[in-house]
């Protein structure tokens, strides 16, 4: 015999207690979601959501660090390119004090107020180069707790001692960017004459008419020598001989070449005066005849150029020729200047250069961060109107269901007789 089942009321009543509860806990969740924006509201409602919260979250804090470091780097480099132009400004203003104390016409009396201008005006230059932020000397590198430039006020310019005496070291980096910038050029340069110094000559004795031509500037003016002439038969000290003879003839003091250990050295350091500058220069090139001698001494066509002395060591010479009212050597000291100056302006091209890098950096990290937190609003914010239809659906349902469950404990004794 066939037996059919039939769902008693209080099953029916219980069924219908569960699902009321499922539809008030779901009523609630998305009631709690409005309430608070948030999607996930625990770990389990979405398969890996909490953890790729949990990464996306982690990569954005790691961007809003990125751009605090990037921010900061650039503030710095941007303060050492103000203190770079007040040093310009400094340089440019010894320069004119110089041009004007090399002026024949200025008096003893006026050289020494340039004279105390310049004592002004060089500490001023080194409390420039001081500059920090915090406890942080800009131009420090990452020696940035060390002094740059340590000076007793009224001392003599050339005593300063550089980062205390030690050793240079690297710049500072800022995500894996240089992010300051070194004044050792300025402060630490040693002047050089322009040397040349050829190989071991190819062929000695040389044969008629061999030449060389050379152009010299021994620091203070252009020295045309010319073409010089060698003869069949001259050894390398002949050929030394000539071209000093030439050189002399030319205009200019003492000697230009020697012969160095068997190899022909042109230095400008040899000549009286022993000028060191970045004007000197000694040019060589080819005569007009024979071109194969310049092989033949063991020589190269070239240019070779001196080098100008530290700001230390010129301020220091600047004050000497003020004191002693010397009109000539300040004249001399203006191609220093002019060659600190450019070392200077180098510095300013490469802090323009390195903040270009950083606000590249910088506008880069800003996307980054911008795509990061849109993903963790996707993942982790509910938008307003969704949260709000979630809500009424919700509500919807329970409410039909309670209507429903209310049916249910309305019945009678008679519909527990029905079949």
């Amino acid at each position: 015999m066939a037996y059919v089942a039939r769902l008693g009321t209080w099953q029916r009543f219980i069924y219908n207690r569960d699902i009321i509860l499922g539809n008030q806990s779901d009523f609630a969740t998305h009631s709690t979601r409005l309430n608070t924006g948030q999607r996930l509201l625990n770990n389990y409602e979405t398969l890996n959501g909490s953890k790729e919260l949990i990464e996306v979250s982690g990569k954005l804090n790691e961007s809003i660090s990125r751009g605090e470091n990037t921010t900061l780097a650039t503030t710095e480099l941007e303060l050492a390119e103000s203190s770079i132009n007040n040093i310009k400004d400094i340089l440019d203003q010894l320069k004119e004090d110089a041009l004007l104390g090399a002026n024949d016409t200025t008096s003893d009396d006026d050289r020494k107020v340039l004279g105390a201008q310049l004592r002004n005006l060089g500490e001023n230059l080194y409390q420039v180069s001081n500059a920090k932020v915090g406890k942080k000397y800009l131009f420090g590198g990452v020696q940035s707790s060390v002094p740059v430039i340590t000076h007793t006020a009224g001392g003599i310019f050339s005593n300063a001692v550089y980062k205390e005496g030690e050793k240079e070291l690297e710049e500072r980096k800022t995500e894996g960017i240089q992010s300051s910038v070194s004044l050792s050029k300025l402060f630490t340069t040693d002047s050089s004459s322009a040397v040349y110094t050829g190989s071991a000559p190819g062929t000695i004795p040389l044969a008629a008419n061999s030449e060389m031509n050379l152009l010299v500037h021994d620091g203070k003016k252009n020295i045309n020598v010319g073409d010089i002439s060698f003869s069949a038969g001259d050894d390398l000290n002949t050929i030394v001989s000539k071209i000093n003879s030439a050189f002399n003839s030319a205009g200019g003091q003492g000697s230009i070449a020697q012969n160095d250990s068997g190899k022909l050295k042109l230095d400008t350091g040899l000549i009286t005066g022993n000028m060191k500058n970045a004007s000197a220069t000694v040019v060589i090139s080819k005569g007009s005849n024979l071109p194969n001698t310049l092989s033949n001494l063991g020589l190269e066509v070239s240019t070779s150029k001196g080098t100008s002395a530290n700001i230390r060591d010129i301020l220091s010479k600047l004050d000497e020729a003020y004191n002693s009212n010397d009109s000539e050597s300040l004249r001399t000291l203006i191609v220093d200047l002019d060659e600190n100056l450019n070392r200077v302006i180098a510095t300013k091209a490469q802090l323009g250069d390195l903040v270009s890098k950083f606000n590249a950096v910088t506008e880069k990290n800003s996307e980054l961060k911008m795509d990061y937190q849109i993903k963790q609003s996707d993942i982790a914010k509910i938008p307003v109107v969704e949260a709000i239809q979630e809500v009424n659906k919700a509500q919807a349902i329970l409410q039909a269901t309670m209507k429903t469950s209310a049916n249910i404990i309305s019945q009678n004794v008679f519909d527990f007789l029905r079949i």
